[in-house]
């Protein structure tokens, strides 16, 4: 190696500072038969290199700097260029890790958020001391242990409502209908998340089965669920995995234990290291029986263990995937104990299905380049390294679009993510519907109007239906929050007559969500003379008639679903969010679900499917 001073050959080839001798040893000593690197990698090189860059800057920089800023940040900046699923922990991050994928903790059972700028429960979990003591959707949480929660984030909130079991906490509520606040005293107790929050029986015989993440007690739930709608003689099954963002490997395995047969291969992983090229297969026989039909939800949050259990059934041709194309997040996370506190999550792998197909989306693999899936938690935790013979992965990170087969040879698709057989899309909600949401008003009507529905004796069940008086309460409502629904059109003719000088300013074009007034404010406005003016005010005024007129038709033309998303939150409200005729109000009028329904229906529709496509 070629010397550039005297100063840094010393440095190398004497005496190595005290702060790079830590260093050098803890990078290199953990890899020092490090057999994974590519041919033309000079890795022990590039470790000197850094060693060297860090020493100077902690030596001569202008400023002090602590160590493990530095180091924070260069770990920051390796992570950087890997894919977003591979994090770094430090203790506190890891504990939280374990909270989400064990599926318990020690808290009140309440999910929380921010609305209007107060720390509000937005449901209570049933079962959990926070039902029990009467905890409401819609309360507002004023003070936990005596702080007030003014300014409060969600996760400093969580810090401080959860904590060891059988230990107290006392919050203050504020709750609409009430003279004054009320102050509670809860216990905290191990909060069990149900992965299975319904089952139930639709239609002619046809179960239904919702699972909503794979935490540690999936498996048991998933089967406890499917004995007890065989109990009911039922004709087939239909098992949501919609918006399940994943968990746990060994839980995806166990749930598909309960649908294919044994001895099938699950998954398969493919990585770097040997150690990470793995095989799953079922273990017992499955609780469905092989003869009753099976349908799987899925959609583009379906994600992970989502898409292992689909992909498996669909290429045994056990069910028909219907729904919408996967999220596509097939990568292997192995949870990498650096020290006693801190953890390393690593992409290590990918998961493909028994046909071949890799489930990891390419375009997933780019941190910064695709929004993170909700699944963040350790799936393959082995928590060790494994040195042994490499595999060559140009092509696992390559893009799949070959075409594959299942077992009765249908053809399947690559290219990451599960690919529906029947590619059913939900409909998207009309504008006025999406701006009733953006100002949470089905939820906040909901908290106001049920006091008054109470206090009347009005009983919420799946018979309850928006009446006139409540149609009425809620446009007073609407008034009472200054609510009023502006078109697509209405807001960009705002724009063109803040933009054409017809209105003095863009403050209110602003507030109503047009444009930014600074974003034109310094071009200069036309110069019209008086009479164009006039004649543009008298048209302006007409075109806002007109498009005010077609915002009212709008409303009103969305009447029945604004109707159906006002009693399903005052259900919610009353019932809470996992009860029966919660969940059946809201399948009702799922496009995706009916069309499943329908299909499962058709025993000769269903069959076909199942069948490959015969060449034209």
């Amino acid at each position: 190696m070629k010397n550039t001073s005297g100063t840094e050959s010393k440095m190398l080839s004497g005496r190595i500072p005290f702060l790079g001798v830590i260093v050098l040893v803890v990078v290199i000593g953990g890899l020092a038969f490090d057999v994974t690197k590519a041919d033309n990698d000079n890795f022990y090189e590039d470790v000197q290199r850094f060693d060297r860059v860090f020493t100077k800057i902690h030596q001569n920089y202008v400023e002090s700097i602590e160590s493990k800023k530095l180091i924070d940040n260069a770990i920051e900046g390796m992570l950087s260029i890997l894919d977003p699923h591979s994090n770094y922990f430090e203790k506190k991050q890891f504990d939280e890790l374990l909270i989400q994928t064990e599926g318990k903790f020690g808290g009140l059972g309440i999910q929380i958020s921010i609305r209007d700028k107060v720390l509000t429960v937005m449901t209570p979990i049933p079962g959990t001391p926070a039902e029990r003591a009467g905890i409401q959707s819609g309360d507002q949480i004023l003070k936990i242990n005596g702080k007030s929660t003014d300014g409060i984030t969600i996760d400093e909130a969580v810090g401080k409502l959860r904590g060891a079991p059988d230990t107290d906490v006392n919050i203050t509520i504020r709750r609409r209908g009430e003279p004054k606040d009320l102050e509670y005293k809860i216990t905290r107790a191990i909060i069990r998340i149900k992965s299975v929050p319904y089952y139930g029986v639709f239609g002619d015989g046809i179960g239904y089965l919702s699972l909503k993440t794979f935490s540690q007690d999936a498996g048991s739930e998933v089967e406890k669920a499917l004995k007890e709608l065989l109990k009911r003689n039922i004709k087939g099954v239909i098992f949501d995995l919609r918006y399940n963002p994943g968990g746990l490997l060994p839980e995806a395995i166990e749930v598909a234990d309960k649908f294919l047969q044994k001895k099938s291969l699950v998954v398969y992983t493919r990585g770097r290291v040997q150690g990470q090229n793995k095989e799953y297969y079922v273990s017992s026989n499955p609780v469905l029986p092989p003869d009753i039909p099976l349908i799987v939800l899925v959609n583009n949050a379906s994600a992970s263990a989502s898409e292992i259990v689909s992909g498996a059934i669909q290429d045994w041709d056990r069910g028909l995937i219907v729904g919408d194309t996967t999220f596509g997040k097939g990568s292997v996370q192995s949870i990498l104990q650096i020290d006693d506190d801190n953890h390393l999550k690593l992409t290590t792998a990918f998961y493909y299905t028994p046909s071949g197909r890799c489930i990891n989306k390419p375009e997933n693999g780019i941190r910064g380049k695709t929004k993170k899936s909700d699944e963040d938690e350790d799936e393959n935790a082995e928590g060790k390294d494994s040195t042994a013979k490499t595999t060559d992965t140009s092509k696992i990170a390559g893009k799949d679009t070959t075409t594959f087969r299942t077992k009765n040879m249908r053809i399947v698709h690559g290219g990451g993510g599960i690919i529906p057989d029947t590619i059913i899309e939900q409909k998207m909600p009309d504008f006025v519907i999406r701006s009733l949401f953006l100002k949470d008003v089905f939820f906040s009507f909901a908290n106001y109007e049920y006091p008054r529905l109470s206090a009347k004796h009005v009983k919420i069940d799946e018979k309850f239906t928006i009446t006139e008086p409540i149609m009425k309460d809620y446009n007073h409502f609407l008034d009472s929050i200054a609510f009023k629904y502006q078109s697509y059109a209405q807001l960009v003719f705002d724009e063109f007559k803040t933009r054409a000088g017809i209105i003095d300013s863009a403050k209110d074009t602003a507030k109503k969500g047009g444009a930014d007034s600074s974003a034109f404010s310094l071009v200069k406005k036309p110069e019209w003379t008086k009479e164009e003016m006039d004649v543009l005010k008298k048209i302006s005024q007409q075109m806002a008639k007109i498009l005010a007129d077609e915002s009212r038709r709008e409303v009103s033309k969305n009447d029945p679903e604004i109707r159906n998303y006002l009693r399903e939150a005052l259900m919610v409200r009353d019932l809470g969010q996992d009860n029966e005729a919660v969940y059946r109000i809201k399948l009702f009028d799922d496009t995706q679900f009916k069309s499943a329904l329908a299909i499962i229906s058709n025993k000769s529709m269903y069959q076909n499917l199942l069948k490959p496509k015969m060449k034209q």
